[in-house]
């Protein structure tokens, strides 16, 4: 009975594809080693004091996951009985098992409750068991560890099904590349970020703050120091410090960036877009994705510009030797810098910090993650493992799902339109048929599929409460509508060429922004967006739930504004004076809230709202629910034929 787990990915698992290449140790040993083996013995790290259970016939070595750890996995473990295993990433460890040297290897993280140390990292390091004796033993120095011996379920096997590419071989090879280091002692290239301005220097009051904020302040501006990302000034620039909550609930220290931001001449560096990249993506098969770690840090900031990114704190005054967290135009000196790193080779994408690599066979994409991780290292870059995906068959890169039949949206763009509630009354039909017409430039045979919803529109008056009797074929109709609109923006593509701009609206319960372009003198939508406010949102005034909405959009549609030029159309007139305000007159929350949305853009323009149709109207679709994107993808085709 074979009692061996098997790696591989969802998509060959569905596919059928791929071929088995297991070689479990436990299938052809003897059959008293085979009894022998439900005693295992067990080692531990001195340092995290995690207990591994060592098993020559595991092919992969692994952790057990976390909470903060458990992202989407790329990969499932198979056990013989078909049970599956979530697997979330990589994570490189350094173990001290007690045998006066480190040990340093990628493990893969996984739904399991112990961890275990398997073939690959035992040949790696030449480390032999002897269960009897309850011994790891180093066969290159001789010593050994004494563990214990436990009985355990066999089903605990680990087998890798294909082993074409060798990813912890790669990483090996290169190991500084995975090794965290916020700052480099040596800078291996030439590139510097500058901050190039209009105007006078701008100057700040350092805002007071509560014990517990303060000696977290302190705290960590004693650890950049100690790293040198920043340094004391002299300089006669300065923006307040302001402390923004990260997910786990700590604090990240960054300037309140929005007076420096406003006067910053924009860098027209372009940041890439994915349709732009048919020609990397022709004919491949598998791919990557790498993440840089603290890849901002990497870049220095121009000697003679680190004054303006000066910080007044309650204990002195500081500027960055770094790359900043909230600079505008960081995104465009990064994006130039990756470019220069990654030169030449025209099998990557590399969108700022994320690297897509896409090849036509295993072997190639071998060679081309050893290219790529050669050129990181001769930069001195670092990736960050536990986020990055390696030699998958289909992946999620900027909203779209590649595979090996090409590019399409994630259907998340459109949510908010395929969420959109059937109207109750005249009214709402009144206000949906509204937003179809202002797109009807993109609608296929606009008139003849929405004739049938006017009909209810016949004698009614402007705010018509009345209820809509349905037919059957009247609600098909309805339907057909709300997927003629979603294939258009499907369909449609950012033109960094043509002027965009986003519409922000936010009613008492919901946001609802549209990003759009200005394309044949009229507005072309590229996508929708709707978010219900949660208890506490909904209290806010009106101008923090304006402010709030525009925040949210902006952090949405991030991987279509990053380096971009955008105008913000609100129909709330207080938030166009926003970035001209006195820095210390925003509550906390607005001034991270306007920080962040500085970075990107501090053109805020006031709308009427009844020219807001379309954010006005998803601000209240408050639903939300999953997309059948076959239903669309069936549809288009259905269209084209």
């Amino acid at each position: 009975m074979s009692t061996s787990l098997q790696l591989e990915s969802k998509t060959t698992r569905k596919s059928g594809k791929l071929k088995s290449a297991v070689s479990s140790a436990t299938n052809s040993a003897p059959e008293n080693e085979k009894e022998c083996r439900k005693f295992r013995l067990f080692v531990r790290d001195r340092r995290s004091n995690l207990r591994f259970l060592v098993d020559s016939g595991a092919d992969v070595s692994i952790i057990p996951a976390t909470s903060q750890n458990k992202k989407k996995a790329e990969y499932l473990l198979y056990a013989a009985n078909g049970t599956e295993i979530s697997t979330y990433g990589i994570k490189m460890l350094n173990l001290d098992l007690g045998l006066r040297r480190d040990f340093q290897f990628p493990f893969i993280i996984a739904d399991v409750t112990k961890g275990i140390l398997g073939a690959d990292f035992l040949q790696k390091y030449n480390l032999l068991v002897d269960i009897n004796k309850k011994k790891l033993i180093d066969g290159i120095t001789n010593l050994f560890v004494l563990g214990d011996i436990t009985a355990i379920s066999s089903d605990n096997v680990i087998s890798t099904l294909n082993k074409s590419i060798k990813i912890s071989n790669l990483l090996l090879k290169y190991p500084e590349i995975s090794r965290p280091n916020l700052f480099p002692k040596e800078i291996k290239h030439d590139v510097k970020h500058f901050i190039e301005t209009n105007g006078q220097s701008i100057h700040a009051k350092a805002r007071q703050l509560d014990p517990k904020r303060l000696a977290i302040a302190k705290e960590q501006f004693t650890f950049m120091l100690n790293n040198e990302i920043i340094r004391p000034s002299n300089s006669q620039w300065s923006s307040p410090l302001h402390l923004t909550t990260k997910k786990d609930g700590s604090y990240r220290p960054c300037g309140d960036y929005r007076q420096l931001n406003a006067q910053t001449i924009p860098d027209r560096y372009p940041i890439p877009r994915l349709e732009d990249s048919h020609q990397i993506l022709k004919e491949t098969k598998i791919f990557s994705k790498i993440d840089l770690f603290k890849a901002y840090f990497q870049i220095p900031i121009a000697e003679e510009h680190k004054c303006k990114t000066a910080i007044i704190t309650p204990f002195g005054l500081y500027e960055f030797n770094v790359m900043s967290f909230g600079l505008k135009n960081v995104p465009a000196t990064f994006q130039r810098f990756i470019h220069e790193v990654l030169r030449g080779l025209d099998f990557v994408f590399p969108y700022l910090d994320d690297i897509l690599i896409a090849s036509k066979s295993n072997q190639e994409h071998e060679i081309h993650l050893n290219l790529v991780l050669e050129r990181l290292n001769t930069f001195g870059l670092r990736i960050n493992i536990s986020k990055s995906v390696f030699a998958v068959e289909e992946i999620e890169f900027l909203g779209y799902l590649i595979t090996p039949q090409g590019s399409r949206p994630l259907p998340d763009k459109v949510q908010a339109i395929m969420n959109y509630k059937r109207p109750e009354n005249i009214q709402d039909l009144r206000t949906f048929l509204g937003i179809l017409n202002f797109y009807r430039r993109y609608l296929k045979d606009a008139a003849k599929n929405q004739a049938l919803l006017h009909e209810y529109l016949k004698g009614s008056k402007k705010k018509d409460k009345r209820k809509i009797q349905w037919t059957e074929e009247a609600e098909k109709q309805f339907e057909k509508c709300k997927n003629d609109l979603a294939n258009a923006t499907l369909l449609s593509f950012p033109n960094s060429e043509l002027p965009l701009s986003l519409f922000t609206d936010a009613s008492d319960t919901a946001i609802g922004p549209v990003l759009q372009q200005y394309e044949n003198s009229t507005w072309k939508p590229i996508a929708f967006y709707s978010k219900k406010l949660n208890d506490t949102q909904q209290n806010y005034s009106t101008y923090d739930r304006e402010l709030l909405g525009i925040y949210l959009s902006v952090k949405h549609f991030k991987h279509y504004l990053e380096g971009r030029t955008f105008t913000i159309y609100t129909d709330h007139k207080p938030l166009i004076f926003a970035f001209h305000q006195k820095l210390d007159k925003a509550a906390p929350r607005q001034a991270r809230q306007l920080n962040y949305i500085s970075r990107f853009s501090t053109d805020i323009k006031y709308i009427k709202g009844e020219n807001n149709i379309v954010a006005d109207t998803l601000s209240r679709v408050t639903e939300v629910s999953s997309i059948d994107y076959d239903q669309i993808l069936t549809h288009k085709l259905k269209m084209k034929n």
